[in-house]
């Protein structure tokens, strides 16, 4: 029995890891589309002919690994794993939008701030 309460936070921890790694894969493709759209002046040379597949490919490999990650917790079913899996698939989905695929990653953005509280309340247990 003790044998099993040694090995289950160790590897809730790199669920954990693993999911806070999918976040900032997600938060990068968002920040980097943001600089492009706000200031194109200075960061308009990041866009070429791979830059639309790099960040939509980007954002599905996070969102996979959260969503991964979230099912694989012990809390998958409280508000932070809910929160967690709802996060990776609107980010796994957002290519079925088309052309439209900003308006997801927009919802991606405005639930950030709970995301990042979803996270510091999971690795503070």
């Amino acid at each position: 029995m003790s044998e099993i309460s040694v090995v289950a936070p160790a590897s809730r921890r790199r669920w954990l890891i693993l999911a806070a790694v999918g976040c900032a894969a997600i938060v990068l493709v968002l920040l980097v589309s943001a600089l492009v759209i706000v200031d194109k002046k200075h960061f308009g040379w990041l866009v070429g002919s791979a830059f639309l597949g790099t960040t939509v490919i980007g954002a599905m490999v996070g969102g996979l690994l959260i969503l991964v990650a979230a099912w694989n917790l012990p809390e998958r079913w409280k508000w932070q794993g809910i929160l967690l899996m709802v996060w990776a698939l609107i980010a796994l989905t957002s290519p079925a939008f088309g052309w439209l695929f900003l308006m997801p990653w927009g919802v991606l953005l405005l639930l950030l701030p709970f995301v990042v509280w979803a996270f510091v309340t999971l690795f503070r247990r």
